[in-house]
């Protein structure tokens, strides 16, 4: 079931951001996210609108928007390749009929999960907080 978020969900929302991100991100170090999951929980998800997918009362994963940009897509490692991750992403496509995100260009797991999900890729910049290239990618 996908669902708003709670306030109550946060915790479990960023040890899924962390534990994922760790794997997904393996160029950057770990001490990175860990440097990061007080901003996670304090500013950037309660400034985002947020949805989780949940089952029998476990958060497996979630998306988080700001308008039209994906700014996160997160799922337990151990529940990825189960659709989870598309589910939510189906759900931001029918609420904004539009999604822009950044994606890794090392992260190649991902650029071809969202090359599979209907994305293309429109540009690419280098993220000012890891210096590493992100390929800018448009659903419409």
């Amino acid at each position: 079931m996908i669902r708003s978020y709670r306030k109550t969900d946060l915790e479990e929302m960023v040890k899924i951001w962390y534990e994922a991100s760790v794997i997904a991100h393996f160029f950057i170090p770990a001490s990175f996210w860990a440097s990061q999951k007080n901003a996670m929980k304090e500013k950037y998800l309660p400034l985002a609108e947020n949805f989780v997918f949940e089952e029998k009362g476990q958060i497996e994963g979630f998306i988080s928007l700001v308008g039209k940009h994906v700014c996160a897509l997160f799922v337990m490692p151990e529940m990825q390749g189960r659709g989870i991750g598309r589910a939510l992403l189906e759900y931001a496509k029918t609420l904004k009929g539009r999604l822009a995100l950044k994606v890794y260009r090392e992260n190649e797991s991902a650029l071809h999960f969202y090359e599979k999900c209907g994305f293309v890729a429109t540009g690419e910049e280098i993220d000012e907080y890891t210096g590493c290239a992100q390929i800018l990618m448009e659903w419409k």
